[in-house]
């Protein structure tokens, strides 16, 4: 039988090393020394140490090592890997046993025995604890032929629990809540239909939805959705989407170790996930959109694409929560050739609304789209977007700061504007009109087979004001159409200030579209432009070489006011090292 004594250690160094985690369950977080529960420190009972090392978008590799002691009182050394997908909570895997032999640099020839000592089983419960099954010993080492511990980290030896903060998942799954029904797997909880009251999904279960999933009435029976740290919400087919009602507000607030993700079915690592796999998530606000043409924002709405609710309203401030941390990834079904769901819509969402840190990836029709409103955001990431990234129309007048935006680099693979940008398609100088201010935006732009891509096309009497940002990679930078966009802007020489660009750089193969239906180029309106350059950028990786940073560009505080940082550089980062992406996203192309 096992002695109850093991002591957990490094296999020479080698076998676990720091890696970065990005979802639910096995991640980061649960790296260190765990100890069999009830025993009193870490030499009294069975321990295990575990590491996690991040192998690719939603997945990573756990690795587990200690050694025991065998029936005659010698100890020898027990290690395995698996396979670890983001949103997975138990794995299977062989557990390896090492005899003999000395640490050293050859292992080989010291004579070290390597063979398998059983099948491990692991399920991990919450933070605090999981529970390691060793069954099928082959071992004439040990009398046993199974084991099954408990175990708790060492940190919970002193009293002193993990904390929520560092890791997120604290409480065990035992049912679903009353207004949800048990889901179609393991742990997952099915929600559907309207949701009412206060309600929070939790970070211990799978929340799958069914179908258009509503939460509150339409300024009717109003809802508070909270979400945890960590939690995984799951569309199963195209036809299932979540959108927060006119009156109701999500708090959606995810941390850089435990960001919270709307997903489809698949894990990334599966061959099945990709765009399309299910709807996406759409907020309806109370704020002015600009439909009507007149000054009765109060009674004046509009219904959303899929059938996704009513949006509008006279209320400029109002707050359908907060979102942070958050991806939103794998989106966007096509319900017909004119009807499909964005990543994320913001359709008439109010300025009193926090958007921080939020990923769209992968989605097939545009990454985010502000369909009017004055909601605000900061460090956003679109990547991998099969239409536009960002779209703006119906008079959004918010603020954005920091954003990154890559394309897909394969040409097979479809992909439109970084930036589309329209005021209105119906009026195009409806009131009140787009005017958006952006700062620190990077674009990188890829070729596509069949269809032009573009950095930013302004068109549809749109206005709105860019600074400091970088435009690279598409097919061409800059395009303005529309009489109306040429109109709302002014001309070079005398703008109006409702359209600009400042402390900008543009690096596209055609930096200027020059349609011919405008009153003036298309680069005569760039030229004119406080510190507007067309210049070889060579990003690595999105950044800015360290021997070529861009510095120097003074942001307009009269124009872009208290919400926006007064940086001095160009583009999404100040540097790589302390990039605002690094923990919470995945799927970024860094090659």
């Amino acid at each position: 039988m096992f002695k109850n004594t093991l002591k957990t250690a490094l296999i020479g160094g080698s076998l676990l090393a720091s890696g970065l985690a990005s979802a639910l369950n096995f991640n980061e977080a649960f790296e260190g020394q765990w100890i069999e529960s009830g025993a009193e420190n870490a030499g009294n009972g069975q321990a295990f140490a575990f590491e996690y090392i991040k192998s690719g978008p939603e997945q990573g590799i756990m690795f587990l090592s200690g050694y025991v002691y065998d029936d005659a009182g010698e100890q020898f050394w027990l290690f395995g890997q698996t396979p670890v997908l983001d949103g997975n909570f138990s794995f299977d895997f062989d557990i390896q046993v090492i005899q003999g032999g000395q640490f050293v640099a050859n292992p080989t020839a010291s004579g070290l025995d390597i063979t398998k000592f059983g099948d491990a089983s692991l399920v991990v419960d919450t933070c605090r604890g999981m529970n390691l099954s060793i069954n099928n010993i082959a071992s004439d080492r040990v009398a046993a032929t199974s084991v099954d511990v408990s175990l708790v980290p060492f940190d919970e030896i002193g009293g002193q629990l993990r904390d929520a903060s560092v890791c997120p998942y604290q409480e065990a799954f035992t049912a679903c809540p009353s207004f949800a029904t048990a889901g179609p797997i393991e742990r997952s909880c099915s929600v559907s239909g309207t949701l009412t009251g206060d309600i929070t999904l939790t970070n211990n279960a799978t929340w799958v939805l069914s179908g258009g999933v509503f939460v509150g009435g339409d300024n009717t029976t109003p809802a508070n959705m909270t979400v945890e740290p960590g939690t995984r919400i799951v569309g199963a087919s195209g036809n299932d989407f979540i959108a927060i009602q006119r009156g109701s507000k999500i708090f959606a607030e995810g941390t850089p170790n435990a960001p919270i993700v709307f997903s489809g079915p698949f894990n990334a690592g599966a061959a099945e996930a990709g765009p399309g796999n299910w709807g996406g998530l759409v907020i309806n606000g109370n704020a002015p959109i600009n439909v009507c043409n007149d000054d009765d924002f109060a009674n004046c709405s509009a219904v959303g694409e899929g059938g996704a609710g009513s949006y509008g309203g006279g209320d400029a401030n109002d707050s359908s929560g907060v979102l942070k941390y958050v991806r939103v990834q794998f989106g966007g079904f096509k319900i017909n050739d004119t009807n499909e769901l964005n990543g994320i819509a913001f359709q008439g969402v109010g300025a009193g609304t926090v958007v921080d840190y939020i990923q769209v990836h992968a989605n097939e029709d545009d990454g985010i789209e502000f369909f009017g409103g004055t909601v605000n955001a900061k460090h956003v990431v679109l990547t991998d977007i099969r239409d536009d990234s960002l779209d703006w129309t119906q008079g959004w007048n918010g603020n954005v700061q920091y954003v990154l935006i890559q394309q897909n680099p394969d040409t097979a693979v479809d992909k439109d504007r970084g930036f589309e940008s329209d005021n209105f398609d119906d009026g195009n100088d409806n009131n009140p009109r787009s005017q958006p201010l952006i700062a620190n935006a990077t674009l990188i732009g890829a070729a596509a087979d069949g269809r032009d891509t573009i950095g930013m096309i302004l068109k549809e009497g749109t206005g709105g004001n860019i600074t400091n940002s970088i435009v690279t990679g598409f097919e061409s930078c800059l395009d303005i159409d529309d009489s109306t966009t040429f109109a709302a802007a002014g001309a070079p020489d005398n703008l109006t200030g409702v359209l600009t660009i400042n402390n900008t750089i543009f690096d596209c193969p055609v930096n200027f579209q020059e349609d011919g239906d405008g009153t003036f180029t298309v680069e005569a309106f760039f030229n004119a432009q406080m510190g507007n350059v067309t210049q070889t950028v060579n990003l690595e990786n999105g950044f800015i070489p360290a021997d070529n940073t861009v510095r120097g560009f003074t942001i307009d505080a009269t124009r872009f006011g208290a919400f926006f940082d007064k940086v001095d550089y160009a583009g999404a980062f100040d540097s790589q090292s302390a990039a605002w992406t690094n923990g919470w996203t995945d799927f970024l192309v860094t090659d």
